[in-house]
C-alpha cells in the first residue's frame, strides 16, 4: 500500500482503477512473500483483500507473488525455504515423521473446527465490544487534533506498559513448570541457536544453567516458536503452551485496531498452534489415543485463524504451501470449513467487523434476504443533485462548494431527461483549466450524437494531473474552441478504430480512458475518486482540499461563462428503474464494481428521481429508514 502511494504520483498510474489493483496486489505479494505461498498469497487477495476482483488481474497477481516469491528466495540464498516464516519442516517433525491421518480422526478434525470457530466468534463479539468502549471514551471527550494523537500515543503507551507486565509476571509465576535444562530440551536449544542468544538472557529466576522455556517464547522469535510448536509441541511442557495460548488472547483483543502497526495472522497462528498442540497431549495423555501432536497444532492454527477471519481457501493453501505438507489437506479442509460455519452462525469476521465498526460502506458479495422486500426508490437518496448539461460556471463552482457528492447526474436543460454522469474531479477539471464555451454547441457534440453500425458508444473522462499539457485545443482566450471531429458510419470496423486512434491521441490529455462495447448500455469508464494532491493555483484559479473534496475557487470574471458538461461526462454511465428490486441492484452494484447508479422514473422514465452508492446498500441505512419504506406486495 505505501508503495502503490508512491507510485500514485507517477503521471500513467495516477488512476483510482489501477490504485486499487496495486493494492490488491501488494496485499497479495505480502503474504506470498512471508509465507511461500504465491498461490495462497493470491487467493488471500481475492477472498479477503478486494471487494472487487476483476478477471484480467489474477494473472497480474500470480506474476507479482512468484516474483515476489523468488526475490526473497535469492536475498536469502535458500531456495528451499521460500517465506521469512516456514511453519515446519518438509518432513513434518524434527525426526522425519510424516503427518499420519486415520478415518476415525475424522470427528476430531470436526470437533477441532467447531472450538475454533466459537473462539473465534467469542474472540470477534470481545473485540468488538472493547472497540465500542474505546470509541464512546474518546468521543465522549471534546478535543483539538494534537489532543487527539496525545490520546492515540497514551493508549498505545498503556497497552505496552500492560503487555511488558504480563510477559515479565507469567514467566517467573510459572517457574516451577516452565525451568528446564536447555540440553534436555531441543526446541528450547534450537530456538536459542536460532536466535543466536545467550542462555543467561533467558533464566528469568530459574536455576543456575537453566532457563525459563515459556520466557524463550514470550520474548523471542514469534516466527520460530510458532515453527517449532507446530513440527513438535511434545518438546514444550503443556503448561507452557497453555500458558501462551492465555496470555496471546486477550491480548489480541486489546491491541488488535490499536493505531500502531500491528497484525492478527501471527498471534492467532501462535494462540491456535499452542491450545491444539496442548489439547492433543492432554487427549493423548487421558485416552491413549496415539494422535499426532504436530498435526492438531496445526489444526488448531488453521481452526482458529478460521473462527477470527472466516478465510477457507485462501487459509487452506497458505497452510498447505506453508509446510509443504500434501498429506494434511483433507484434515485442514475440514477443520476450516467446520470453524467458519459455526463462527458464521453468531458474528461476521473480523475483517468486516472492524469495516463495520469503523462505518465504513463495504458490500459483501452475499446478498441479505430481507433485500428482496425493499424497492430501490425506498432506500435511494432523494431528490438527486443533478446538472444541466451545459452550465455556468459560477453555479458548477457553487455546486463542488456547497456539496461533498463525487458523481452527478447529467440533464437536459428542457426535458430533464437523464444524459449521462459526471465526476467532480471532471468538473474541477473543467474549470481549473479554463474549458468553456460561449454557445450551447458540446465539445465533441458529432461524437456524442452518433453511434456506429455495430451501436458501440464512447465515454470521455478528463485526467485529473495533466492540466498543464494543453493542446492548441484550449483557445488563448481561454475557451475552448469547437472540435473538429467527424466521426460518420463506418462500416469497417478497422478504418474507424484507427480514425479513433489518431483523433483521440490529439486530444489525450483530455480522457482518462475509452473503452468500446458492443452494446450502447454496458459502457465501462474509470470511476475515479478525487484527487488527493497538493493545493493548485493560477492567475484565474484556485484549487484546494476541504474535508476530503476538492472544491475551485473562479475569478469573477468568469462567472457567466458556460461550462460544457456533456462533452466529458459518462454517456454510459448504468442506471435502474426506480420499482426495481432491491437485491438486483445490489447485485449489479457489486458485480461491475460501481460508485454510483442512478435511478430513473417520472412520467416517460427518462428523469432522475434519485442516486444509490455503497450507503445506501448497507444494513445500518436501511434499518435506519425502515420506517418509510413501503413494502413489496
Amino acid at each position: 500500500t505505501i508503495i502503490t502511494q508512491i507510485i500514485d504520483q507517477l503521471s500513467p498510474l495516477r488512476n483510482d482503477a489501477e490504485r486499487r489493483d496495486l493494492i490488491s496486489i501488494g496485499a497479495a505479494c505480502g503474504f506470498a512473500s512471508a509465507f511461500g505461498a504465491p498461490i495462497g498469497g493470491l487467493l488471500f487477495s481475492m477472498e479477503e483483500a478486494s471487494t472487487f476482483f476483476a478477471h484480467p488481474l489474477l494473472f497480474k497477481t500470480l506474476v507479482c507473488t512468484a516474483i515476489a516469491t523468488f526475490c526473497l528466495t535469492v536475498y536469502r540464498g535458500n531456495l528451499s525455504e521460500y517465506g521469512v516464516i516456514t511453519l515446519a519442516p518438509l518432513e513434518g517433525t524434527l525426526n522425519g515423521e510424516i503427518f499420519l491421518n486415520r478415518f476415525t480422526e475424522i470427528p476430531l478434525y470436526a470437533a477441532w473446527g467447531a472450538v475454533g470457530g466459537l473462539s473465534g466468534a467469542f474472540f470477534n463479539h470481545l473485540w468488538e465490544s472493547m472497540f465500542h468502549m474505546r470509541q464512546g471514551f474518546f468521543k465522549r471527550q471534546k478535543v483539538s487534533p494534537i489532543g487527539r494523537i496525545i490520546e492515540k500515543l497514551t493508549e498505545v503507551g498503556l497497552l505496552s506498559i500492560i503487555t511488558s507486565i504480563l510477559t515479565f509476571a507469567l514467566p517467573m509465576l510459572m517457574r516451577q513448570y516452565t525451568c528446564k535444562n536447555p540440553d534436555s530440551t531441543v526446541a528450547i536449544k534450537m530456538l536459542l541457536v536460532d536466535e543466536e542468544s545467550d542462555l543467561s538472557e533467558h533464566r528469568f529466576g530459574c536455576g543456575k544453567n537453566q532457563i525459563d522455556e515459556l520466557g524463550v517464547i514470550l520474548f523471542g522469535s514469534r516466527e520460530s516458536a510458532i515453527k517449532f510448536i507446530l513440527t513438535d509441541p511434545t518438546m514444550f511442557e503443556p503448561a507452557t503452551l497453555l500458558s501462551v495460548g492465555l496470555l496471546f488472547f486477550p491480548l489480541m483483543t486489546l491491541t488488535f485496531g490499536v493505531n500502531i502497526p500491528s497484525g492478527i495472522f501471527m498471534p492467532t497462528m501462535l494462540v491456535g498452534a499452542s491450545l491444539g498442540g496442548v489439547a492433543c497431549i492432554a487427549l493423548n495423555s487421558a485416552l491413549d489415543l496415539g494422535l499426532n501432536s504436530s498435526t492438531y497444532a496445526l489444526l488448531g492454527a488453521a481452526a482458529l485463524l478460521s473462527g477470527i477471519q472466516r478465510s477457507t481457501v485462501s487459509l487452506c493453501v497458505i497452510l498447505l504451501e506453508g509446510t509443504g505438507q500434501t498429506k494434511i489437506l483433507i484434515p485442514v479442509i475440514i477443520t476450516v470449513v467446520v470453524a467458519r460455519y459455526v463462527g458464521d452462525f453468531f458474528n461476521h469476521g473480523i475483517y468486516e467487523m472492524a469495516i463495520e465498526a469503523k462505518g465504513y460502506p463495504y458490500l459483501d458479495h452475499h446478498i441479505k434476504k430481507s433485500y428482496d422486500v425493499y424497492k430501490v426508490k425506498d432506500v435511494m437518496s432523494s431528490p438527486a443533485l443533478t446538472i444541466n448539461s451545459v452550465e455556468t460556471a459560477r453555479n458548477v463552482e457553487l455546486m463542488l462548494k456547497q456539496t461533498g457528492h463525487h458523481g452527478f447526474p447529467v440533464v437536459d436543460a428542457n426535458t430533464k431527461n437523464f444524459l449521462g454522469l459526471v465526476r467532480r474531479d471532471q468538473l474541477v477539471a473543467l474549470l481549473e483549466c479554463g474549458i468553456f464555451t460561449e454557445t450551447s454547441t458540446t465539445l465533441m457534440k458529432d461524437l456524442t450524437r452518433k453511434s456506429f453500425k455495430a451501436e458501440s458508444m464512447l465515454a470521455l473522462t478528463i485526467r485529473d494531473d495533466r492540466y498543464h499539457k494543453f493542446p492548441s485545443f484550449i483557445s488563448s482566450s481561454g475557451g475552448a474552441s469547437e472540435s473538429s471531429i467527424k466521426l460518420e458510419t463506418i462500416d469497417d470496423d478497422t478504418v474507424r478504430d484507427d480514425i479513433l486512434d489518431n483523433e483521440f491521441d490529439e486530444y489525450s490529455w483530455l480522457m482518462d480512458n475509452v473503452q468500446e462495447t458492443n452494446h450502447n448500455s454496458l459502457v465501462i469508464t474509470g470511476d475515479d475518486a478525487l484527487p488527493t494532491g497538493s493545493i493548485r493555483k493560477s492567475d484565474e484559479t484556485t484549487v484546494y482540499s476541504d474535508h476530503g473534496k476538492l472544491i475551485v475557487k473562479l475569478d469573477e470574471a468568469h462567472y457567466s461563462k458556460n461550462v460544457d458538461i456533456a462533452a466529458v461526462m459518462n454517456q454510459g454511465a448504468y442506471c435502474v428503474a426506480a420499482g426495481l428490486p432491491l437485491s438486483k441492484a445490489y447485485t449489479m452494484f457489486t458485480t461491475l464494481g460501481l460508485r454510483h447508479l442512478v435511478v430513473l422514473g417520472g412520467k416517460d422514465g427518462g428523469e432522475v428521481v434519485g442516486v444509490l452508492t455503497r450507503m445506501n446498500f448497507t444494513p445500518d441505512y436501511i434499518e435506519s429508514h425502515a420506517d418509510d419504506i413501503n413494502r413489496l406486495d
